[in-house]
């Protein structure tokens, strides 16, 4: 068997395996050293040098370079650097150390030829350190930045944070007595390289060795998503928005093209991400709001495109009705948004925010309603 496919049954184990080959697709398909770049905490290095060299080594069998950095933290870049390398030696991973001061093309070189980068980080100041990282992910155009810790994802007051918007959240969790203090500096400085360091969009991931691969390789993922937040644009009915781009977003999302009347309506609302990564659609109804489409494509459901999208929309609509297919792969997520359901062979009929004694018309109105893919 060749290693990448041994990797591929490895990650069918990790999620669904329609989402582990769409990832990996979408890796390849930029830079070598755009892929990403892993933060490694010496402690992790210490206690964990086995899983962090095994996890370079399955991605390296999938042909993917993350750019790994050592000494963020202050400590012995240099050594952090000779253990990991005496491992991945030893799995015949083809790594090349490098100083953060290296020029760009000795970077995109080692990586063209498959090696993994190892780049030391120098200097006893945290905040030069800081830059050193933008500037690198800068020049790299990275688009995922990994905080690779044995504890992995924060948490705060014992419970796991899945996705934080650093435009809206940040100050909420700074301020929050149950949030520890190494945790908000990783906030912090997750902050200043999103929303003022690096100029093009970054995405970053806290999570464990243990959990790398789930990580990048399904939408749920496993750990924090910090993110600048989705812009959302709020039209009124399809007033001012791009019909086409819709179109094209309806159908990467649904995997076939619209009806020509799902344009042709008169919405109530149109929630649109201003990237058109994601769009909700919403029709009056004499019981309020029927969602009649609610499209984000997979890349952006797991960048958290669709809990901005969401959120902007409920915030507008607290009564809310909707249906989806027994076999949409969000409707455990639907389920966790919802007041209530009702199932049928053809339809599960989702409401929030509903009186009991309109259920009954609202299932009716949603399950009549036209088909439209």
């Amino acid at each position: 068997m060749e290693p990448a496919e041994a990797v591929l049954r490895f990650l069918a184990g990790v999620g669904p395996g329609s989402e582990a080959e769409f990832y990996l697709r979408l890796f390849r398909e930029r830079a070598g050293e755009s892929f990403a770049a892993i933060v490694i905490d010496p402690e992790t290095l210490r206690e964990n040098t086995d899983a962090v060299a095994f996890d370079l080594r399955l991605l390296s069998a999938l042909s993917l370079t993350p750019v790994v950095i050592l000494g963020f933290y202050g400590t012995g870049a240099e050594n952090e650097s000779r253990r990991l390398r005496k491992k991945l030696d030893e799995m015949q991973v083809a790594v090349e150390s490098l100083s953060v001061s290296a020029p760009r093309e000795q970077l995109v070189a080692a990586t063209d030829r498959g090696a993994i980068p190892l780049v030391r980080l120098h200097g006893n100041d945290a905040d030069a350190r800081l830059l050193q990282l933008a500037t690198l992910l800068d020049d790299l155009r990275s688009h995922k930045l990994i905080f690779l810790r044995n504890e992995g994802g924060l948490r705060e007051g014992g419970q796991a944070l899945s996705v934080v918007n650093l435009s809206d959240e940040f100050a909420t969790l700074m301020a929050s007595p149950e949030l520890q203090p190494a945790h908000k500096a990783l906030l912090s400085c997750s902050r200043r390289l999103v929303l003022e360091l690096v100029q093009h969009e970054l995405l970053v991931t806290v999570t464990s060795p243990l959990n790398l691969l789930h990580e990048l390789f399904t939408v749920k993922g496993a750990g924090t998503l910090l993110r600048r937040g989705a812009r959302i644009v709020r039209h009124r009915a399809l007033a001012g928005v791009d019909l086409e781009r819709l179109r094209a977003l309806l159908t990467s999302s649904f995997g076939k093209p619209p009806q020509p009347q799902v344009l042709q309506r008169q919405y109530l609302n149109a929630y649109i991400e201003e990237g058109y990564r994601g769009a909700a659609l919403v029709a009056p109804t004499p019981l309020g709001a029927y969602l009649s489409k609610f499209a984000v494509p997979r890349e952006a459901q797991g960048e958290g495109v669709g809990r901005d999208l969401w959120q902007t929309m409920t915030a507008d609509h607290r009564v809310l009705v909707w249906r989806a297919r027994p076999h949409n792969p969000i409707r455990s997520w639907y389920e966790k948004q919802c007041d209530g359901r009702a199932r049928d062979s053809g339809w599960t009929v989702y409401w929030k925010g509903l009186s009991p004694e309109r259920i009954p018309d609202a299932i009716a109105f949603a399950r009549a309603q036209p088909v439209d893919f």
